[in-house]
């Protein structure tokens, strides 16, 4: 498998099939979304209506808490939004691939009919790394009590273990949702064969895994720079207003935000997908159709 011809198809798939960018956009920007971290004195009853009032400015308790709950709601919107468009994105990308006709409705309408099934995946692998993250507190925790030392020493033993428990996890939901939505398996057939495929081409999921993240990575890092030597005439116009610089400023950067996040999320998706084809080739309907379509040889 050559992974630097995955990586340039993958982003010319991106760049070339804009019509995907609204399925990359959910499914980048949910990944991205984390979760609520309260420490105990965030939530001190007793000074809370202190903490609302910083002088010139004072908000409701309640409204905080509205708007907490509105967060939520959003980010459950988005989490939903991101496994029908998972499916929409793995559709459309190995259609393009294969030359086969394809359309935004065509890719939505496909994605709403493997919902349920991406959905069991995608939610077993989230619960598998929370019931991994949750084990390792409640081994590492206690230990704190017991010696600092200790703690520090089994927390330092413990992230090797999580990252690789991650690292699975994301590997076999990877490819047990292509099985899902290429092959058209039941869910719990595809999270079998997906781990069937990671355990027999470790080095090839990790290689491809590897690719896509470095490959972030590095247009992660030109946009970031692009983004300051952008910035430099909103700065120089905010001196003079700071208005004036800071309100057309935000908007530009949110819009190359949103645009980068929908790019990358359809390279992503765009790299497993068509290594999960090359590593595995072509069957259910997707083979079947392609086969209708294929002329037949001259004899």
């Amino acid at each position: 498998m050559n992974y630097m011809e995955l990586v340039k198809k993958s982003v010319s798939n991106a760049w070339n099939y804009k019509f995907l960018w609204l399925f990359g956009f959910f499914v980048s920007v949910s990944d991205g979304f984390g979760g609520f971290q309260w420490s105990k004195d965030k939530i001190d009853v007793g000074d809370w209506a202190d903490r609302c009032d910083f002088g010139w400015f004072s908000i409701d308790p309640a409204i905080l808490i509205l708007l907490a709950m509105a967060a939520f709601a959003v980010w459950i919107l988005f989490w939903f939004m991101s496994v029908l468009c998972e499916g929409s994105l793995i559709h459309g990308i190995s259609r393009k691939e294969l030359n086969l006709p394809v359309a935004f409705a065509d890719c939505w309408s496909f994605g709403l009919g493997k919902f349920f099934r991406l959905f069991g995946i995608i939610l077993l692998a989230t619960l598998v790394v929370l019931f991994a993250i949750f084990s390792l507190l409640v081994f590492i925790v206690p230990s704190y009590f017991a010696s600092v030392a200790l703690g520090v020493i089994l927390t330092i033993l413990a992230i090797p273990i999580l990252i690789v428990i991650i690292l699975v996890a994301v590997c076999v939901e990877g490819w047990a949702i292509r099985f899902a939505v290429l092959n058209d398996e039941r869910w719990l057939d595809a999270i079998g064969k997906g781990w069937h495929l990671f355990q027999h081409n470790i080095g090839k999921t990790l290689a491809v895994a590897f690719s896509s993240f470095l490959a972030q990575l590095v247009m992660w890092l030109i946009l970031i720079i692009a983004m300051l030597i952008l910035a430099i005439p909103f700065i120089l116009v905010g001196v003079a207003s700071l208005w004036l610089g800071l309100i057309p400023g935000i908007g530009l950067g949110l819009l190359v935000v949103i645009l980068s996040s929908a790019f990358f999320g359809t390279f992503a998706s765009s790299v497993w997908t068509l290594g999960f084809m090359q590593m595995t080739g072509l069957a259910g309907p997707l083979a079947a159709e392609v086969a209708d379509t294929t002329p037949p040889a001259a004899e």
